[in-house]
């Protein structure tokens, strides 16, 4: 990491010009080092006019405006660039050319980088001792830190707090308010600092964090916040409070084995929410930098204390996309220090302390029990040595991207996939998982990408592996659940049939109908009657799916089978004429579709009408690596289980009729992904692979939908009211790579086993057979081998060259492009 120190000795006034210039201040063309009326980035609060003063030999500046900003170089890096404190440092470092490795700090601390701007003082004098400036930097703490307050300031503003006056007891006020205990402000050594010289705020609530680990106990940082008595809260700017920090590191000092609690470790987000949950019998800690900032060395340390060895560790990140995305990474540290963590799920927008004060200690103690274990990511599966010779020359075999599906979805996912084997691929689960929540999905929701352009959850998956494979039992742990909820409800209906049988004179307009959630039968006619019966949609599923690809040329109507199943992979209005029973019609049909198929069934199955009406391109295929397999004692547990099976529950359980939208930047994505992967699309000649590739946009769109519906019902997004949540961003990132990985999966199948070739045109099929680099008297020998007239293998190696499919080398010799 890069010494502050050692960077700030490398800054004079023509450096600090150009990295306020970088940062938006209008300093071009203006002479001297004191500058008066400049106008100043947006980042900062600056208006249309000009009130900054900026004095380059110090690197300082400060509006006269309305915001009254004051701060260095480094403050306006980290404020208009989003930078943290060593992110800052980097980023001074390589606008000016400086070596950064020269820049390095010895011992891994960043040091203070001290400011002139005001500081709380530990006597509340002007002449007082400065607090160094906040290092948001992660460095592992050193064996013998330095402390940045000593133990007689902490005890002046904790005497502070605890005393007389008015602004002594707003503050007192203010935290007992947010269930942070008088007894816990003793405990914890909170105070209160005085500091009138500063324009930002003159009170400021201060929590220091020591290390207890280290001889006299050194406080290593303070986290401080600027406190308005008159408002009895935080005071704040452009809506945020206002930090003043010393130091980085884990609030540790809230883990108290003398105690007489069974809480578990609480690992959480802020110093407030740590200080309220101790205040109500929590063991609790928190880093000083919020999430996405916990460091292997407080995991070491959390990891040698009694309570969490003995009680685990919980970690309860806030209930926003910022807490759940880096809740994972905090477990994951906390599982490398030898613990077993879970991760608590709180409601959206909810931190502890907001859960504390709204309902107590006990709601608390129910989200952290409801905990998921944390189970480590599957290391990346080396498929270098599974390549046969026939592979070689043609795509490798990409790992599933396990880490883009909702949290629930992955831990079920995972654990079902390593109780197959250790070296398992998760895609054997992962894509038959989702038509599975596609179809508990189903035409609850469409997402809306225009007025005019909707796409419902529909998807069709089929992993392809050899007979022995695990493919079978892998389908089974996808499938699963809903073979559990299709039972219960068969058992329901047969007791509702009996029950109406009973009666003495049934009204057939009464008679129970039963629930589906899956179905094998893949006739129009049975499909159409379930949809009839289950308007929401129903899952087909199907171990082998050779029969149904198979099933469009035995009967004279399979083309108008075919048809019937395009339109409803498509969500069009499907109709069907059942004998004795007339016409009917289903609205908004939702089938998804999932099975297996061995890798000869399929080039034996998927024929030229599949790929002449369109029917195959809306198929995605996988063919994961094989692997030997090998008993493991590995299960999915039983909270991991029941928390998809909740999932899935809540999905289910909302009506039809929702139209999701895009946010603003999910949109940005899809617009950029829409334009991008049509303009490659013109690069491909017209053939099954162009067919699939343009499908591949579409699934994409249909990802998004049914990994947001995912994510809101397990609460990793608000929820609000259902329709009015758009797309993420975020979730579409995800959507983006899981298509991705899908369409580019289902091409190397495409490759691998030549699926479609009959459908190419003969000259394209001409082009196919030529090796890489050839002559002219061997490109008529193999025409002639398949009954091509020399006269138009000629032509067809003319307009091969014209197309740019071939290059001539010289003459009578050709490569391929």
């Amino acid at each position: 990491m890069i010494d502050a120190d050692k960077l700030k000795n490398q800054l004079g006034a023509s450096e600090h010009r150009r990295i306020l210039d970088r940062c938006g201040f209008d300093i071009s063309g203006e002479r001297g080092d004191e500058l008066d009326g400049v106008l100043g980035p947006k980042e900062l609060g600056e208006g249309e006019t000009g009130n900054f003063s900026v004095d380059l030999e110090q690197g300082l500046v400060m509006d006269w405006g309305s915001t009254g900003y004051e701060g260095d170089v480094l403050d306006v890096v980290q404020e208009t660039q989003s930078l943290d404190f060593q992110e800052a440092l980097q980023w001074i470092a390589e606008e000016l050319d400086l070596d950064a490795d020269a820049l390095q700090s010895k011992n891994g601390s960043t040091n203070s980088f001290r400011s002139t701007s005001s500081m709380p003082r530990g006597d509340g004098r002007a002449n007082g001792p400065e607090m160094p400036e906040a290092s948001n930097g992660l460095p592992e703490p050193p064996e013998d830190p330095e402390p940045v307050v000593t133990h007689e300031q902490v005890s002046n503003w904790h005497g502070r707090l605890m005393g007389e006056g008015e602004a002594p007891r707003a503050a007192r006020r203010y935290l007992e308010g947010r269930a942070v205990t008088e007894g816990t402000m003793k405990a914890a050594h909170v105070g209160l600092a005085h500091s009138p010289g500063d324009n930002r705020a003159e009170w400021w609530i201060m929590i220091p964090v020591p290390r207890r680990d280290l001889e006299e106990a050194p406080v290593v940082a303070v986290k401080g916040f600027g406190f308005d008595p008159e408002a009895g809260g935080w005071k704040r700017k452009d809506g945020r409070k206002i930090p003043r920090n010393a130091g980085s590191a884990a609030l540790l000092n809230l883990v108290d084995a003398t105690r007489d609690t069974d809480s578990a470790v609480v690992v959480c987000e802020g110093e407030l929410d740590a200080l309220s949950a101790y205040a109500q019998g929590f063991h609790a800690v928190s880093g000083t930098a919020g999430a996405g900032t916990f460091n292997p060395e407080w995991a070491r340390l959390i990891a040698e204390m009694e309570p969490a060895q003995e009680n685990g560790v919980v970690v309860a990140y806030d209930g926003d996309e910022k807490g759940r995305s880096n809740a994972p990474n905090t477990a994951e540290t906390l599982h490398g220090a030898g613990l077993e963590p879970c991760v608590a799920s709180l409601p959206d927008g909810k931190d502890v302390n907001d859960v504390l004060v709204e309902g107590g200690s006990t709601d608390l103690h129910a989200h952290l029990t409801g905990a998921e274990p944390y189970t480590p990511p599957e290391p990346e599966l080396d498929v270098s040595e599974l390549a046969t010779e026939e592979e070689e020359g043609g795509r490798e075999y990409e790992p599933f991207p396990l880490d883009a599906l909702p949290n629930v979805v992955r831990a079920y996912v995972r654990a079902a996939t390593r109780s197959l084997g250790e070296e398992m691929p998760p895609a054997l689960v992962g894509v038959p998982t989702l038509s599975v929540l596609a179809g508990a999905v189903g035409n609850a929701a469409k997402l809306r990408l225009k007025r005019s352009w909707t796409e419902p959850a529909t998807l069709w998956t089929a992993v392809v592996a050899p007979s022995g494979s695990t493919k079978s039992p892998a389908f089974d742990h996808g499938l699963r659940p809903i073979y559990k909820r299709e039972a219960e409800a068969r058992d329901a209906y047969q007791q509702e049939l009996a029950d109406w049988k009973a009666q003495e004179d049934p009204d057939p307009q009464d008679k129970p109908t039963r629930d589906r959630f899956r179905t094998g039968d893949a006739t129009p006619e049975a499909v159409v009657k379930i949809l009839e019966e289950n308007p929401r949609g129903v899952l087909l599923a199907r171990d082998e799916l050779g029969a149904w690809l198979g099933s469009f040329d035995r009967y004279v109507n399979g083309a108008a089978d075919l048809q019937f199943w395009i339109e409803v992979w498509g969500g069009i209005q499907a109709s069907r004429d059942r004998a004795g029973e007339g016409n009917t019609t289903i609205t908004d049909p939702v089938v998804p579709v999932t099975g297996t198929i061995q890798p000869g069934t399929l080039k034996e199955k998927l024929g030229e009408v599949h790929f002449d009406t369109g029917f195959a391109s809306r198929l995605i295929l996988c063919e994961p690596p094989s692997r030997p397999k090998r008993w493991t004692e590995a299960d999915v547990s039983h909270t991991v289980r029941a928390s998809y099976e909740k999932l899935l529950q809540l999905l289910y359980d909302t009506p039809s009729g929702m139209e999701v939208g895009l946010s603003p930047g999910a949109k940005e994505l899809w617009i950029d992904y829409y334009n991008s992967s049509n303009a490659s699309l013109e690069d491909r000649p017209e053939g099954p692979l162009r067919a699939v590739a343009a499908k591949g946009i579409t699934h994409t769109a249909r990802l998004a939908l049914v990994l947001h519906r995912c994510r809101q019902k397990s609460g990793e997004v608000p929820t609000g009211e259902d329709s009015t949540v758009p797309v993420a961003e975020a979730t579409m990132e995800d959507a983006l790579r899981l298509g991705e990985w899908l369409t580019e999966e289902t091409l190397r199948v495409y490759q691998d086993h030549q699926l479609g070739r009959e459908t190419l045109p003969p000259v394209r099929r001409f082009l196919e057979r030529l090796p890489e680099r050839f002559k002219t008297s061997e490109a008529l020998e193999i025409a002639e081998a398949n009954d091509i007239p020399e006269r138009t293998a000629k032509k067809w190696l003319s307009d091969l060259v014209e197309s740019g499919d071939l290059d001539r080398i010289r003459r009578g010799h050709y490569r391929k492009v």
